[in-house]
C-alpha cells in the first residue's frame, strides 16, 4: 500500500473518530486495532474527555485495555498524572488493571493515586498495584511503602484499610 493511501486511510479514521454514530466510530476503532500507532492513544484520551456517548466511551476504554504495544504504558500513565485528565483518571486506572501490559515501572504513580484520590479512584489504583506482575526493586518498594505508611495517619478510615493492604501486597512482591 502506498504512503498516500495509508495517509488517506489514517485521515479517514481520525475524522471518523469525531463521529457520534456508533457504527462509524466502531469501524474506526477496528481500523486502529489493525494498523493504529501508539500516538493514536493520545487522540482517544482527548476524545474520552469530551465524549458524552457512553457506548463510544466504552469502545475507547476497551481499545485502550486491549493495546499490546508496551509504549502505551508511558502514554497512559502520563495521562493519569496529568490534571487535564482528572475527570477520566478512574477509568484510566481501570484500563491499567484490565490490560495485559505491565505498569510496574510506574508504581509511584499508582501509590500517589491511592494516597491522594477519592476512595473509588484510590480503590482502582489499589487494584493496579495488586495486579502488578513485574518485579519491583527493593529500593523502590521501600520508598513506596514509606509513602503509604506516612499517608495512613492523615487518611480516613475507609482508605486506611487499603493503604495497609497495599503495604502488605508490596511486601509480597
Amino acid at each position: 500500500m502506498s504512503d498516500n493511501k495509508k495517509k488517506e486511510i489514517k485521515s479517514g479514521v481520525i475524522t471518523g473518530l469525531q463521529s457520534t454514530d456508533i457504527n462509524v466510530f466502531s469501524g474506526c476503532i477496528s481500523q486502529l486495532k489493525k494498523g493504529g500507532k501508539t500516538e493514536d492513544i493520545q487522540v482517544l484520551l482527548d476524545l474520552l474527555l469530551d465524549q458524552k456517548n457512553k457506548e463510544i466511551n466504552n469502545l475507547i476504554l476497551k481499545f485502550l485495555a486491549d493495546v499490546k504495544d508496551k509504549s502505551a504504558v508511558e502514554i497512559i500513565t502520563a495521562a493519569i498524572s496529568n490534571a487535564k485528565y482528572a475527570a477520566i483518571k478512574k477509568n484510566l486506572l481501570i484500563t491499567c488493571w484490565e490490560s495485559s501490559l505491565d505498569f510496574g515501572e510506574y508504581l509511584s504513580i499508582f501509590v500517589d493515586c491511592l494516597i491522594h484520590s477519592d476512595f473509588e479512584t484510590a480503590f482502582e489504583a489499589f487494584t493496579v498495584i495488586e495486579n502488578l506482575t513485574e518485579s519491583i526493586s527493593d529500593k523502590v518498594k521501600q520508598k513506596q511503602q514509606e509513602k503509604l505508611k506516612n499517608a495512613i495517619a492523615e487518611s480516613n478510615e475507609d482508605k486506611k484499610g487499603i493503604l495497609h493492604e497495599a503495604i502488605h501486597i508490596l511486601d509480597q512482591h
